[in-house]
């Protein structure tokens, strides 16, 4: 196989390469160049033993928070299996979230080694077209058989950009709610009955009582300066050009930031903004919010919700979690949202791709990466239902490697944590098949032809929106301003591409 040459692109561009959402046609054959592989593109499957290849490490870039002590136990551990089995070493680098990106970014640019990587949510075409993502298809044959039965057509498809998978999806929840997660104690303390909340607007009166009752804490933090939208559009795999709603059958392509929908909830953000119930330069800020929370400087924040997404913010903070629902599930392509690459920076794709292989299949190695060391991080409480918890004196804030099972490529392998329900990956599987499903679930986004718009737009975007989704802006002055830009930018031109795109797509798929 034929590892694309890698063009050097900006750290501009380089930060959209996140998660690439396509679907492709039918598959192209690439050639190559193995000169810095050891091994055949035929490969082996995982049950085979290759402990006879040459020696060599797989280095993983993974998110969340672990000191670089705990990261080498925690590679030590894992290699001790891969080893025996492949020859091969594990490496563990995790960076946190606030940084995750800029390093991302860093080690793409400098040709650092670079093996496995996670990525969440956006548009790689640019980086696909620079080689900056490796194809993966001849390795998975040959290396990466378990995986590719494991993972459904659907998703596979979810993961391909012109006939050639570039990802492997992770295995976790494959659709998302929307709602606001916060301190139950701190909730129950305003006598106030959340339960009954099903609208941003009605969260108001909860989040006034809390500023009365704490004015120390603020009511609504960012996360590292995302305070997400609480909507049911369909992105339709990034840029400019979106479906209003995916419970609709309209499948007319509009700029969302036109849309009266996205003037009223930065609206209501920003009256929340001027009451002082969302942090101060929530759109700038580095935190963590699940943090912020720990520390009794937060009350909540905006989060997506699925099974154990209460237990999930509640192990990184510290504190018990409630979440009332804004959005009820649904579904589009871009929600197959956390997906593992093999960067152009590996010396031996092959390899990694067999590590990958191993993670997403193996109980024993998934459970070291995902949770850490026994007896340190974590600890079995019930060995029979593979239920743990921290041990005594551990918790998400001081615990040396943050445990993060959705991050992972394939957590309904992993231990399930003390608090979520025994039957977590059954409720998991069960709320991907029962999510509203977008009208354009599938559809792939080309931008070759827009690439300069979507350039130019994606800046605009950014000057605005983590800013208005914040409260920081004022909506009345700032969006005229905002849409303006965008048609100079080029988003017509892009919305009416992709609603080419699109309309292509429906007709073929009816």
């Amino acid at each position: 196989m034929r590892r694309r040459k890698f063009t050097a692109l900006s750290l501009s561009v380089l930060i959209s390469i996140s998660m690439l959402a396509g679907c492709g046609s039918d598959k192209q054959t690439n050639t190559g160049d193995s000169s810095q592989s050891s091994t055949t593109a035929q490969g082996t499957t995982s049950g085979e033993n290759t402990s006879g290849q040459d020696a060599y490490t797989v280095k993983i870039l993974a998110p969340g928070d672990a000191s670089t002590e705990d990261c080498q136990k925690v590679s030590a551990a894992a290699s001790a299996i891969t080893k025996e089995k492949f020859n091969t070493e594990i490496e563990v680098t995790r960076v946190g979230f606030g940084s995750y990106d800029q390093q991302v970014n860093l080690m793409l640019a400098s040709n650092e080694k670079l093996d496995l990587m996670y990525q969440y949510c956006g548009n790689v075409t640019t980086a696909i077209s620079s080689g900056q993502i490796l194809p993966l298809d001849d390795y998975l044959e040959g290396y990466g058989k378990d995986l590719k039965e494991q993972i459904s057509v659907d998703d596979w498809r979810c993961v391909t950009f012109n006939g050639n998978i570039y990802g492997v999806p992770s295995n976790k929840e494959k659709a998302t709610g929307w709602g606001f997660a916060f301190n139950k104690e701190m909730a129950d303390a305003t006598g106030i009955d959340y339960t009954t909340i099903k609208t941003q607007e009605e969260l108001e009166p909860l989040l006034t009582k809390v500023k009365e009752l704490y004015p120390d804490v603020y009511p609504v933090v960012s996360h590292t300066g995302s305070c997400s939208s609480m909507t049911k559009q369909d992105d339709l795999g990034g840029d400019i050009g979106s479906l209003l709603s995916v419970d609709s059958d309209n499948t007319e392509v509009i700029n969302y930031y036109a849309s009266d929908a996205y003037y009223n909830e930065v609206k209501l953000r920003y009256d929340w903004a001027q009451k002082g119930l969302i942090m101060p330069d929530a759109s700038t800020s580095t935190e963590n919010a699940n943090s912020l929370i720990g520390a009794g400087k937060a009350f909540g924040r905006f989060s997506n919700t699925k099974p154990g997404i209460e237990q999930e913010i509640a192990k990184e903070s510290g504190k018990e979690i409630a979440v009332v629902e804004l959005i009820p599930p649904y579904t589009t392509t871009t929600r197959v949202d956390i997906v593992w690459y093999v960067p152009h920076n590996s010396k031996q794709p092959e390899r990694a791709v067999q590590v990958l292989n191993e993670i997403y299949t193996n109980p024993e190695l998934a459970n070291i990466l995902i949770n850490g060391i026994e007896g340190q991080h974590y600890e079995i409480i019930d060995a029979e239902k593979g239920i743990v918890d921290y041990p005594e004196g551990v918790n998400g804030t001081n615990t040396g490697y943050v445990s993060l099972p959705w991050a992972w490529p394939n957590e309904m392998i992993s231990y399930v944590w003390n608090g979520n329900p025994e039957d977590i990956w059954a409720q998991t599987e069960s709320f991907n098949k029962n999510a509203i499903v977008s009208p354009a679930k599938g559809f792939a986004w080309d931008n070759t032809e827009t690439q300069s718009e979507v350039a130019a737009c994606a800046n605009v975007v950014a000057k605005y929106d983590l800013a208005l989704m914040a409260g920081s802006l004022d909506p009345e002055t700032t969006i005229p301003q905002f849409i303006a830009e965008l048609e100079s930018a080029g988003a017509n031109a892009i919305i009416a591409e992709k609603q080419k795109q699109l309309d292509a797509w429906l007709e073929a798929n009816q």
